[in-house]
């Protein structure tokens, strides 16, 4: 398995802002813009953790989670929003697949990088605009 690269908090942060922006700016395809959308909260939550935390690496942010709390350092938004935003004021919901399954939304960005057919298009749309949200508020904290 491969080292994860070292990214600073810094960085991360101007990965949310650039994602966000490049989100809000393009049209077309709503999978690539939703997966923009995706990367660009999970990097402004990480950012966000790692401002809370006092880390300003990568890694000093995974040594301080340590296993108990791998959730934080992974794609999982929910559980990054648990931690930062306890009144859960934004919640995400599965995504049902057309061909069976679900998608629990730590899994988003495969949904949207691979463009599987979602059975609700409602559903997609509802997480798109929680994501919004989120990325708004994430805005207003850093």
């Amino acid at each position: 398995m491969s080292k994860k690269i070292n990214i600073t908090r810094r960085e991360f942060q101007d990965s949310y802002r650039r994602h966000y922006k490049l989100y809000r700016e393009t049209t077309g395809s709503e999978k690539s813009r939703r997966l923009l959308l995706f990367y660009s909260v999970e990097c402004g939550l990480k950012s966000l953790l790692m401002k809370d935390l006092g880390k300003n690496t990568y890694e000093e942010f995974v040594k301080c989670c340590g296993k108990e709390k791998r959730e934080l350092t992974g794609h999982n938004i929910s559980e990054m929003m648990k931690e930062l935003n306890p009144q859960r004021e934004y919640c995400l919901k599965n995504i049902t697949l057309k061909r069976g399954g679900s998608v629990p939304p730590k899994q988003f960005n495969e949904l949207w990088r691979y463009g599987a057919a979602s059975a609700d298009g409602e559903a997609e749309e509802k997480a798109e605009k929680t994501l919004v949200k989120i990325a708004e508020w994430i805005r207003t904290k850093l």
